[in-house]
């Protein structure tokens, strides 16, 4: 099984951008190193997506959060396994998992298709 570990990830300034998707292969264009996806559920049949991208400047906060924390490195399409691996562990332990949930990209590699990623999923924890 996967490690998880729980973390108070600080709050995080930057930039957004709030989109609509079908499925997660229409962010692809959207993942680079350091950005963060926020997930805030879904509207019909569409997810809604933040953009975040991290800068001293922007104007936007991320609020700081205690956070049940995994590494995914792999397909960029495979990513929502690490979501099925802290619902296991918190089932494990007795914990609640809340949201909105983030993945923050670490590497990224674009020469394939789809990419291959490393990526910290992140899910608040009570």
């Amino acid at each position: 099984m996967a490690k998880i570990e729980i973390k108070e990830v600080p709050k995080i300034r930057g930039f957004s951008t709030v989109k609509k998707v079908p499925n997660r292969a229409a962010l692809q264009g959207d993942l680079k190193p350091n950005t963060i996806l926020v997930f805030h559920g879904k509207e019909g049949h569409e997810m809604v997506v933040e953009i975040f991208t991290p800068d001293p400047n922007g104007d936007k906060t991320l609020p700081p959060a205690t956070m049940a924390v995994t590494k995914f490195t792999g397909n960029a399409e495979k990513v929502d396994n690490a979501y099925a691996t802290l619902l296991f562990w918190a089932l494990k332990e007795g914990k609640s998992l809340g949201s909105p949930t983030r993945e923050v990209y670490l590497k990224i590699d674009t020469s394939q298709s789809p990419p291959e990623v490393e990526v910290e999923v992140e899910a608040p924890v009570q």
